[in-house]
């Protein structure tokens, strides 16, 4: 008898453990799905869709590129490349880049006349005329959770000493353009947040008040501090979330101020926007497109490297920036491979190259 007394008390104490091991990993989930709830952000309302949609790139609820875009979702579905956001990606930098760190006090009180700041990525401050903005700020991982597509090195400027901006623009909607800490570390700012139709509402769940956004279509364009801002059509998708695609827009942007022009891509794949916006607003200062996370699974989303060479002819750029690359994996291949191509390219095509550190701020006639 006190055996089986002994064996049922073992067996309640045991699956006492069991449910307290359950619970413990519901509130886990549950706390994590929270703080990924957060992340995400509000999407646009019925009543903003129905303004979209008197735009001739919004229909049945959904934004729609100028051209069809690809996605061979059998060779995704193959590839078990996903595991590299969680793990450590084996397209990692075998040394970490050269950086330079940045505090406040590493820009001047008066921004210069024309002057860029490539902080990684997609993530620039320029200066133009007197007038400093930022487009696309993000500090941390590209994903709604810690852990997952983890940086392959830190921001050269911590969020905290951003320098004043007048004003800072957000191409799209995905994590690794618009950063939920960044977007609530602006609540109290004053500066307005120029961005693509739809990404506002993200802003406003994020406690950024209506009267701050500025929400843009394709080839629509407003004037801040001086500076003539447009929108550009893209070739991409937007969404946080796997059944909100295309419900937000996705633009490039152009800024013009005391006769200098500067073009950012955003993110898009080649198309023939690209030499459509060449002819309407270049030439171009300053050109900074995309040379990263290509693949043949997408073909369509981003730009080869060979396809960034015939962007930027087409642009009539006469500088090329490349961006968006250096700090996630965001494709499957090597780490190096993207610049490099495109050095060799942008030297056989004579294409003239700027080329900054993170964190290297470079003056520009």
């Amino acid at each position: 008898m006190k055996d089986k007394k002994k064996k049922k008390k073992k067996s309640s104490f045991v699956w006492k453990i069991m449910l307290w091991g359950v619970v413990f990993i519901l509130l886990i989930l549950g706390g994590v799905s929270c703080f990924a709830l957060s992340q995400i952000g509000n999407g646009p309302s019925p009543s903003e869709q129905k303004f979209f949609s008197r735009f001739p790139n919004f229909r049945d609820g959904r934004f729609l590129n100028l051209e069809n875009v690809k996605m061979d979702t059998k060779k995704m579905a193959k590839s078990a490349g996903f595991f590299r956001f969680i793990f450590s990606s084996p397209n990692a930098p075998p040394r970490p880049n050269p950086r330079q760190e940045l505090i406040r006090k590493s820009f001047p009180v008066r921004p210069e006349e024309f002057n860029v700041c490539w902080l990684g990525h997609s993530t620039l401050i320029f200066e133009l005329g007197g007038v400093r903005f930022m487009v696309d700020p993000v500090f941390g991982n590209a994903a709604p959770v810690p852990g997952i597509v983890r940086r392959f090195v830190s921001s050269p400027l911590p969020r905290a000493e951003l320098p004043e901006l007048d004003f800072v623009v957000i191409s799209h909607d995905h994590y690794d353009h618009l950063e939920y800490d960044t977007i609530r570390a602006f609540r109290k700012k004053k500066f307005p947040i120029i961005t693509s139709l739809g990404v506002g509402a993200r802003l406003r769940s994020w406690g950024i008040p209506a009267e701050r956004i500025i929400e843009m279509n394709w080839n629509n364009y407003t004037t801040v501090a001086g500076v003539k801002i447009t929108a550009h059509p893209a070739r991409h998708f937007s969404g946080r979330t796997f059944d909100d695609r295309y419900t937000t827009l996705w633009s490039a942007f152009s800024f013009e101020r005391n006769g200098k022009k500067i073009f950012f891509g955003g993110d898009s794949g080649y198309g023939k926007h690209f030499a459509q916006i060449g002819r309407e607003h270049g030439p171009f200062d300053l050109v900074c497109l995309e040379i990263d996370a290509w693949n043949e699974r997408w073909p369509n989303n981003h730009s080869f490297p060979e396809e960034v060479i015939k962007e930027f002819q087409e642009l009539r750029g006469k500088r090329l920036l490349p961006i968006h690359w250096g700090v996630f994996d965001l494709a499957m291949h090597p780490y190096y491979e993207s610049i490099n191509r495109v050095c060799e390219l942008a030297k056989k095509y004579n294409v003239p190259l700027l080329l900054p550190a993170m964190g290297e701020r470079k003056r520009l006639p």
